[in-house]
This record gives structure tokens, sequence and C-alpha cells, in this order.
């Protein structure tokens, strides 16, 4: 059994940096009314504009139903085959040309991954009422499950209305009585950011979903949809970004939302994340400016920070050796501008029992964290940056002579 002990060391470590600070990172203000760039591996704020205002956010709502089916699908409540049959109410929001429509039809059944699918490529209407109802939950019921997991992720200021981002009144036949018509769901761009960042973290592999330029979707035995991202900042696409490869993540659009936009991309190995809310302007608006946070980041720099060698190493118990090596050995720090100096203070966090990771340990194995805390720091979780540390190779349990030498 592991067991998740803090140890042993604090280590202040007085640093030249080139800029800790992220109230300054470039002149000028991204157009719109709310936006958040974070390093999503780390949770580090690299920019921040009306972040903590809670704005409607449409269709971005989705990642949430994704972060419940997620759970339902790990929990083995549902599976990717598991067969929706589509209700009259929700057809008709599916057959709605207003509305974000993919066309699934009444009476018809399609699997948990099509109606996935259509939800995060297209930003299906009906097709994400449909997989919301996929373990046999009423909306009210998928509402609840909703706000359980906005609170296990730790978002701070919201409000769950549906699974989908619609206004209550727009939900036709399903819509709920405790809510006014004009009520739609709302985030900060701050929890919207924390939304994206758990996701990633804990389903990569919805970013093969929504790297997809188009998909086609089988609507009935004899009909197939076709259907472009709605993302227009995918490699090769008319907003991509020259030296960002974006794989993500949710657009969303209503009348009181605007054009919104959350992205993810990988930069010079960076998982980043991007969150613009109501961009002014509308329609792709919410792309040139996303282009805007991402023009800052390639005006930042990282601090690259060598590890201690008493940290490149971690002791390891009833092993073949005495320790393990460990990477990375050098962590970033994300920064604008130069300071004068800053105080970091790092952290060890081991996977260990009796302060010492237990044999035997694997290759590439997460042996530990190492969280990094000071002035300027910012992380959206309010936490510190978190490292998580690997070990470089395997090392079996020792036999008699070397459990007791070691």
């Amino acid at each position: 059994m592991k067991i998740k002990r803090t140890l042993l060391m604090i280590l202040t470590l007085l640093l030249m940096l080139s800029g800790l600070t992220t109230n300054a990172l470039a002149s000028g203000r991204v157009n719109a009314r709310a936006a958040v760039m974070i390093d999503a591996s780390t949770g580090q704020v690299l920019y921040e504009q009306n972040a903590n205002q809670k704005l409607p956010v449409a269709s971005i709502s989705k990642l949430l139903t994704v972060a419940v089916i997620h759970d339902e699908l790990r929990q083995k409540v549902i599976t990717a085959d598991t067969k929706v049959k589509v209700s009259s109410d929700v057809a008709a929001i599916a057959n709605d040309p207003n509305y974000s429509a993919i066309g699934v039809q009444a009476g018809q059944s399609y699997p948990v991954r099509e109606l996935l699918n259509a939800a995060m490529v297209k930003s299906a209407d009906g097709a994400t009422l449909a997989l919301a109802s996929a373990d046999g939950s009423s909306l009210e019921k998928f509402n609840l499950k909703l706000d359980q997991k906005a609170q296990q992720i730790g978002l701070r200021n919201y409000t769950i209305v549906n699974p989908v981002g619609l206004t209550n009144g727009d939900l036709k036949g399903l819509k709920l009585s405790q809510y006014g018509d004009k009520a739609e769901n709302a985030m900060t761009a701050n929890d919207v950011a924390l939304l994206a960042r758990y996701l990633i973290n804990t389903y990569p592999g919805l970013l093969k979903i929504t790297a997809q330029q188009s998909a086609t979707f089988s609507i009935t035995k004899d009909k197939s949809v076709q259907a472009d991202n709605l993302n227009k900042m995918l490699p090769g696409d008319q907003y991509a970004v020259s030296g960002v490869k974006i794989d993500g993540l949710k657009t969303g659009t209503s009348e009181a939302a605007g054009a919104s936009f959350v992205s993810t991309g990988l930069y010079r190995g960076h998982r980043i994340v991007t969150v613009v809310l109501h961009a002014n302007g509308g329609g792709d608006a919410r792309f040139t400016a996303t282009q805007q946070l991402y023009d800052k980041l390639k005006r930042m720099r990282t601090e690259e920070i060598t590890l201690p060698r008493r940290l490149q190493q971690q002791p390891v118990a009833n092993g073949s050796q005495k320790a393990v090596p460990i990477r990375p050995r050098q962590i970033s720090v994300w920064g604008d501008h130069p300071v004068k100096a800053a105080s970091l203070t790092v952290k060890l966090t081991r996977h260990s029992r009796n302060n010492k990771i237990p044999a035997p340990v694997h290759a590439n194995q997460k042996v530990g964290e190492l969280e990094v805390a000071g002035r300027g720091v910012k992380t959206i979780d309010n936490e510190p940056l978190t490292y998580n540390l690997y070990s470089k190779k395997g090392v079996p349990t020792g036999n008699f002579w070397q459990r007791l030498w070691h």
C-alpha cells in the first residue's frame, strides 16, 4: 500500500528570475469580457482579465456534462456501447435548425460513444441531452450530478440549469418549472479553466475526440451526417496559431453568452488552456481573442530551475538499490519581465512508506510531487505549483542481504 506523506525538506531558493508576476504580461486587454490563460500541468495563471465574474457560458457547459459521463464510464454505470433511446422531447431539440442540431431521431437508439462525439465535435444539443439520460436519469437528477461534480472539481461560482447550456425556455418540453425561461448556465472564466484542466488531466482521451477536423454520424440505418468541428483553431484551420498545436476544446454561443471559447494546445512542450467569455464582436471574434492570448504567451519566457542534487535521487525501501533517480531534473516557471529576486519555497511530497519509496519501483512510475510557492506565483486553484516526479528507471525488490543492508 502506498501511503502519501509530506516529508523532509523545505528548501528556500533565492533565484534571479526573469518574471513570476502575471499582472502585466503585455500591453492591452484581450478583446472579450473575461479571459484566462493557464499552464494546465502546474495550474500557473499566465493571464487573467475579469476572471471572477460569473457569466453565461452556453455550450461550454457540455464540458461539465462530459465530466459526469466520464465518471459513469469509469464506474461502469454505462459503457461506450450503451444504447440510448431518443425521446420525442429530445428529438424536437435535435431537429430544430435554430439549435446546434445533428438530427438524432425519436425512437432511435444511439451508442454513448456516438452521442459523445456529436456533443464535442458538433456541440449537438439533442445528442447531449440524450447522453445525459444514458443511465436512465431524469434532467433534474442529472443536474444534481452536475452540481456534485462541479463541487468536486472545485468550481466556486456557477449556476447549473441544464446539461447543454440552452436557456430553460429553449428546452421546450424538457424545461424545468423551478427556473424562468431565460435562466441559463453560468460560470466564471476561472471556473471554466478549472473544469478544462480537470478534464485534460483525468480524461486525456477526450482530446482525441476534440482534435477531429470533422466526424460522420449515423442518424438512421440509411442516413449519415458529416459535420465539421466548430473549433476553427485546429491545425490547418483558419485561426490556427503558428507554433501552437491546438487540439480542443469547446465553443459556446448564446445571446447572453455571446461568442465564447475554451481552447487547449501544446506550446513548447507545455499544455496550455485559454478561456475567452463573450468576445467583443461575436462570431469568430472568440478565435481572434484567443489568438491574442497565445500572442501574449509567446512573449513570455520560462525560468528553468534545476533541482538540487539531493532531490534528484530518492531513497527506496527493500530495493536492490538504495535509491532511484527521478525526472524531471528541471522545472519551469512562467514569467513576463525581470524582477530583482524571488523567494520560492519548494516542498517534496513522496508516495512512500517510512519516507522511502517501496520496492519494486517501475520505470516511469509516479513517485511524488514537487510543490512550489512564492511571491508573484499564482495558480488557478490557489494551491502551490505542482510538478509530478517520476522514476527514471526500475528498481526491483532486493534479495535478503540487499534488503538487510539497505
